[in-house]
């Protein structure tokens, strides 16, 4: 059926213009949107890129800490004694800085992919002088010890503190 009359075309002209500029409208808003999807996607892979930049540069700079890690970290063949030696070494570290021990356990022994690492938890009283020099030797990166918590508060008499530490030893998985 074909329009007749001259206002029936001109009803179905605008009908038709109706429908194209809801299909324009919407199609270039769903354009607008993707060339926004696609202007994230590009910032996000040129970070990416830059990133990637920066860690090949100081690719050989990690791959040197790794080799010296390698060649350094102490190697543990039993568990026990990891860990009998990692709480006498923080032990006699504090009593060599004048520190008073007042607790001390052993802790667990953690396997991962970079080796083991041997816990130990320790409290000790003493001066905060003695506890800085204390803690600053024992965190050498050649001795392979790290605190992974501390808690330092006043001690009653207000002349020294008493600290609580957790203390890990890291290791070198050896052969069993």
């Amino acid at each position: 059926m074909r329009p007749t009359s001259r206002s029936e075309k001109i009803l179905l002209a605008v009908l038709g213009l109706v429908l194209l500029g809801g299909l324009l409208f919407f199609g270039g808003k769903a354009l607008i949107q993707k060339q926004r999807t696609l202007d994230l996607s590009r910032a996000s892979l040129r970070a990416d890129n830059a990133e990637a930049a920066v860690e090949l540069v100081s690719q050989p700079h990690w791959e040197e800490r790794a080799k010296w890690i390698h060649d350094h970290e102490p190697e543990t063949q039993d568990e026990g004694d990891a860990r009998a030696q990692v709480l006498s070494a923080v032990v006699k570290g504090a009593r060599d800085h004048h520190l008073e021990v007042q607790e001390q356990n052993l802790g667990e022994v953690e396997h991962g992919a970079a080796g083991a690492k041997v816990q130990s938890e320790v409290r000790v009283k003493g001066s905060m002088e003695g506890m800085a020099r204390w803690l600053a030797e024992l965190q050498q990166p050649e001795n392979f010890y790290a605190v992974d918590m501390l808690s330092l508060k006043a001690d009653q008499d207000e002349k020294s503190m008493v600290c609580t530490l957790h203390i890990s030893r890291y290791f070198r998985e050896g052969a069993k």
